[in-house]
């Protein structure tokens, strides 16, 4: 009986209800919170929010899906082709690295691609000072291919060198990332 990381839809405003009462049933679940700086006129406050409007990722195997549809609060069960969508491991230990390292992460809907593999993709910003152009890249976009989502962070070079020493010590991210991190 293998299991794999499942998306659950929950009613509106009740994922961080589901997540927990989940883990207190002993179900491995993973609820992706975004990391809010909101400024105030004399200082700037850190909340967070559910990254994905009500999903809850779940680790579980296929004949288990059956006994999250008695759970309240949860809708259904995400489906690709007539099938609950299998969302990779290589995509979730994404989303938890760089929701734990960035702020204020911003989603945009893309295709959905099963075949297709997480990608990295970097922008770069181009600024003009006389006769020369420096390029920088400053904005990290990871492809989220099974959920149909790319993340969108901003890059804070404090961010960037934190991040790059942890995945050093971690060693359980995709490579691609570390190696695309290191240039």
């Amino acid at each position: 009986m293998t299991r794999n990381w499942f998306a659950v839809y929950t009613r509106p405003e009740r994922a961080k209800k589901v997540a927990s009462f989940l883990s207190r049933k002993g179900i491995k679940n993973y609820l992706p919170e975004n990391n809010i700086v909101g400024s105030n006129v004399n200082s700037k406050k850190l909340f967070k929010e559910p990254l994905f409007c009500s999903i809850v990722f779940v680790y579980i195997s296929e004949c288990e899906i059956s006994f999250l549809q008695d759970i309240s609060g949860i809708v259904n069960i995400m489906y690709w082709l007539a099938k609950p969508a299998v969302i990779s491991h290589e995509e979730i230990e994404a989303i938890k690295q760089l929701t734990s390292f960035y702020h204020n992460i911003r989603l945009e809907k893309t295709s959905v691609n099963t075949i297709d593999s997480v990608r990295i993709i970097d922008e770069p910003v181009i600024s003009f000072k006389e006769n020369s152009a420096s390029i920088k890249f400053q904005t990290l976009k990871i492809v989220l291919p099974s959920l149909g989502y790319v993340m969108i962070a901003e890059r804070d070079k404090m961010n960037e060198l934190v991040l790059k020493q942890d995945l050093v010590e971690a060693g359980s991210f995709p490579k691609k990332l570390t190696a695309f991190l290191s240039n």
